[in-house]
């Protein structure tokens, strides 16, 4: 049976103890930043870009990240309030997509039969959704490392008879992941849970609207999911009350 529940976990989640776990690795992150842009400012008069050249490109490349920054941070609260700060902090840190790192959060509150987030959601299913979304990630590592090098030649293949095919598979694997869970979310014992469908519903109509207001201001377009996630939260926190 689990235990500390109804929050109480997030005590452990929050402790100093896993900020120290995590340092490290973001610190990482950063020392990786630093060696890739050290070595792209070495090696670009190989491609005919001149130091002039170089800068204005890190100056615009680093104007640019403020939006999907922005995006992060506004998604990180959200995921801050259901797996605490530290890991919060490292998985945006390495990964940078919360639709990745609440699917594997979600998964690991559905495997010990609660919901994410939900009264009965302690210490233990916190444990298992920390664990499932580390290790959700050695796919990728493993995909990456043995098949990487070789899927430039499926995709021209795949091209050669339909131009859209690759992103067309990719995208409908994600929208399918993110039903799936959404759903389990919206009913479950056989029951409309109304809070989590209004936030469902509301959310989505939120990202439509916003999705047509990208269309004449692109660069809001990476404040979307951010703006969404906060306003699903919001409408639906105020149909419930």
């Amino acid at each position: 049976m689990d235990t500390m529940l109804n929050g109480e976990y997030l005590k452990i989640a929050n402790t100093p103890m896993m900020w120290a776990m995590v340092i490290p690795t973001v610190v990482m992150v950063l020392v990786q930043g630093y060696v890739f842009i050290k070595h792209a400012v070495d090696k670009a008069h190989l491609v005919g870009l001149t130091r002039e050249e170089t800068k204005e490109a890190i100056r615009v490349a680093a104007i640019t990240s403020i939006g999907p920054g922005f995006s992060m941070f506004t998604a990180m609260i959200a995921m801050m309030a259901i797996l605490g700060g530290p890991f919060s902090w490292l998985r945006l840190s390495i990964i940078g997509t919360i639709v990745t790192e609440m699917l594997g959060a979600t998964a690991g509150a559905q495997a010990m039969g609660v919901a994410l987030g939900g009264p009965e959601f302690g210490v233990i299913a916190f444990t298992c959704s920390v664990w499932i979304i580390t290790l959700n990630t050695w796919g990728f590592f493993i995909v990456n490392l043995l098949f990487a090098h070789k899927l430039e030649v499926v995709k021209v293949a795949v091209e050669k008879r339909d131009i859209y095919m690759f992103n067309a598979v990719g995208s409908c694997i994600m929208i399918g992941c993110v039903a799936m869970f959404l759903a389990g979310q919206m009913v479950s014992n056989n029951a409309i849970q109304f809070g989590r469908f209004s936030a469902g519903v509301a959310g989505f109509c939120v990202m439509l609207v916003l999705m047509q207001i990208a269309k004449k201001f692109p660069k809001l377009a990476e404040y979307n999911l951010g703006i969404a996630l906060i306003a699903g939260i919001l409408i639906a926190q105020a149909i419930v009350q």
